[in-house]
């Protein structure tokens, strides 16, 4: 063992799901209401750069292993003794960068800043799992101008604040335990940390400092979407919630709004190669009939019959996976079939659930307030402001 590599290393950290089990319940000092957020996954290496002091730590001990006033670009890889940062081997499998400004990571020339403290985690699999621990508020504010334009109305973007908030501490409690509470795309929320901030966006947060929605005493998953077509969905339909505040609201507030009405021309052959890609073995399609919908009228069950008289049944959801999220917006939608071409024509962009943006957006433009717009979409959740400390 190298020299340098022997002054840096500190402990063994054995089994990585003893180093799960380390991360999952550590915070920052001083703060309650703090957010884990997977920036970068199952990624061999990617650059960073520090600007202004820093300390690098070992997150299973706190104990201190390096220190610097700046860090110029350089690359985080993994070796065989552990993780390096450029021409340091620190010989451990994860690592804490904490500085009192940004951190900034690369991916290809793309640069992001982000806040608080950033953990390096090497995998099983010795892939690196890269993790931007930072306070609730501030995580918001890195979300907000990436899921609604920050020229909106102040009220659509204070209740998006209250939403996201809300969505996020949620998280938070769901996933005690586990690695990280929610990650950086639209699986989550959208977070762009300290470089998606705008003025605008900022102060929505700031207005809303702290409120989020409960139900019966419980942090509400408060799920949004784009577009609702005209009625929002019952989250049971989706997940395993059975809450009032969550099953569905008419909603006319985003008609002729973006995606509220949208129309996809299909070659049957095509959708025919995808569904036997994806295990639904049907030969070449005679017909789709929707045969189940749900109180919102989103499609809950399709039947595919072939033109050699073999029929499949597949969920709404299902069908919408495999012909692209971004294609098929919404699952509220018909199908017509014209010979071995099909349409569908849908309402909505998204899952449905919860506040519909674009309705949110009216809302706000025809002045109401941002906790009228939230009752509205979460009937019976109450806005609490929760403590700081």
């Amino acid at each position: 063992m190298e020299p340098k590599i022997i002054r840096y290393f500190l402990i063994s950290l054995g089994l990585f799901i003893v180093a799960a089990s380390s991360f999952a319940f550590s915070r920052t000092p001083g703060q309650k209401y703090v957010v884990r957020v997977a920036i970068l996954s199952d990624v061999n290496n990617f650059d960073l750069s520090i600007r202004g002091k820093y300390e690098i730590i070992d997150p299973m001990t706190n104990g201190w292993i390096d220190h610097g006033k700046r860090l110029a670009r350089c690359t985080v890889t993994v070796q065989k003794s552990g993780i390096a940062i450029g021409e340091h081997e620190y010989g451990v499998r994860s690592l804490r960068i904490t500085t009192p400004k940004d951190t900034a990571i690369y991916q290809g020339e793309k640069k992001r800043q982000y806040r608080d403290q950033i953990d390096i985690l090497l995998t099983k699999e010795n892939k690196l799992l890269v993790i931007n621990m930072l306070d609730l508020e501030s995580y918001v504010k890195g979300v907000l101008y990436h899921e609604v334009p920050h020229r909106w109305p102040m009220n659509a973007l204070k209740a998006q604040a209250v939403a996201t908030r809300t969505y996020a501490l949620y998280q938070t409690k769901e996933r005690k335990g586990q690695l990280y509470d929610v990650v950086s795309s639209v699986y989550s929320q959208v977070y762009g940390g300290r470089s998606a901030e705008r003025h605008r966006t900022n102060l929505a947060v700031d207005r809303t400092r702290f409120e989020v929605l409960m139900y019966n005493g419980k942090v509400l998953p408060a799920y949004f979407h784009s577009n609702c077509g005209g009625h929002t969905e019952d989250a049971a339909e989706l997940w395993k919630h059975d809450l009032p505040p969550l099953k569905g609201v008419s909603c006319g507030f985003c008609e002729g709004l973006p995606s509220y009405r949208w129309k996809k021309n299909f070659r049957s052959k095509d959708v025919q190669d995808l569904l036997n890609k994806n295990g639904y073995s049907v030969g070449s399609i005679k017909e789709i009939s929707v045969i189940d919908r749900t109180n919102s009228g989103r499609v809950r069950k399709l039947k595919i019959i072939g033109r050699d008289g073999k029929s499949a049944t597949i969920t709404g959801t299902k069908f919408r996976q495999i012909l692209g999220s971004d294609t098929v917006k919404s699952n509220l939608f018909d199908v017509e079939m014209k010979g071995y071409y099909f349409d569908v024509i849908g309402h909505g962009w998204g899952h449905g659930v919860g506040m519909c943006q674009w309705g949110a957006y009216q809302m706000a433009k025809n002045r109401y307030q941002y906790a009228s717009i939230l009752e509205h979409y979460y009937p019976g959740a109450k806005i609490v402001k929760i403590s700081e400390l």
